[in-house]
């Protein structure tokens, strides 16, 4: 068993065959969480507890909106708002790798260099998104640019100055992990939004499963499951802390709605092409309430 205190008032406990149990200090509540397919295929404490904290995070939902229907509109901002975060994180983890290199921790040094690598352009994939859908999209990412997105970017660099910027990996994994569980059902959903000869949905396809973050994930859990306990405890509890944001993202951005996005591009004489009724998520995709899919 492993014991992780995720904040001041949980406390996740971890078995390695995939259980997991969220315990709330100072009370007698005991919650036994879901267990993933991927900690029933690991087995491992790390992996069991990297699923935990993102799980127990994203249980943390409060009053935010849970409606999850989709418009060509909403996609756009979500492309806008991924052409902001992902630009940064390539950069982030190559500052993350001049610090593990000053601590003289090359062996993080390597594995954030490699994240940089992977993250490499995929700005430009959003961007060129929004051109297949011919919209001026330098105009348009200026316009609908979603206050998550700028959150997201700032608690990255947060963990990337931290004491222990370690950290940044759980943060990584939390929004991977989120992509895995977007399907070819539900990119077939998105793409019915948008004119059926645009060529819209490439950074999609890249973070969801059938892209590269399905072997990310697999990577990361398998460094986990390398870690001592104390580094593996700031890890996990970077990721409950990111899929708490997750959780909390639409009221992060409750202002921007679908009108206020129709509103600011119309003002700018922007229409948009061939505008569908939109689609409704089912439980079996993955969690789109928010802005930003993920890596």
């Amino acid at each position: 068993m492993l014991s992780i205190q995720l904040c001041t008032d949980k406390l996740l406990i971890a078995a390695a065959d995939g259980r997991c149990w969220l315990t709330c200090l100072g009370t007698s509540k005991v919650t036994a969480l879901p267990v993933s397919g991927l900690a029933a295929e690991r087995l491992s404490l790390a992996a069991s507890a990297m699923e935990g904290a993102i799980v127990s995070g994203l249980a943390q939902i409060g009053d935010a909106p849970t409606d999850v229907s989709w418009t060509l509109a909403r996609y756009i901002r979500w492309l806008a708002g991924n052409f902001v975060f992902a630009g940064q994180t390539p950069g982030l983890f190559r500052r993350a790798a001049e610090r593990f290199e000053a601590a003289a921790r090359a062996d993080l040094a390597a594995l954030a260099r490699k994240k940089a690598e992977e993250e490499d352009g995929h700005a430009d994939l959003a961007y060129r998104d929004l051109k297949a859908l011919g919209l001026p999209a330098a105009q348009v990412i200026e316009l609908v640019r979603p206050p998550s997105a700028d959150a997201f970017a700032d608690r990255f660099r947060t963990y990337v100055e931290a004491d222990e910027p370690i950290a940044l990996f759980g943060f990584s994994y939390c929004l991977e992990r989120m992509a895995v569980g977007r399907s070819e059902v539900f990119i077939q959903k998105i793409k019915s939004l948008c004119p059926a000869t645009a060529h819209a949905a490439r950074f999609l396809k890249v973070h969801s499963t059938v892209g590269s973050d399905n072997i990310h994930v697999h990577e990361q859990v398998s460094f986990f499951e390398s870690l001592r306990e104390p580094e593996l405890t700031i890890v996990a509890r970077a990721a409950f802390e990111t899929a708490v944001m997750l959780a909390q993202q639409s009221l992060m951005d409750k202002s921007f709605t679908q009108a206020e996005t129709l509103q600011r591009l119309g003002r700018a004489g922007i229409s948009l092409p061939d505008q569908e009724q939109g689609c409704t998520t089912s439980e079996e995709d993955a969690d789109m309430r928010g802005v930003l899919p993920a890596f």
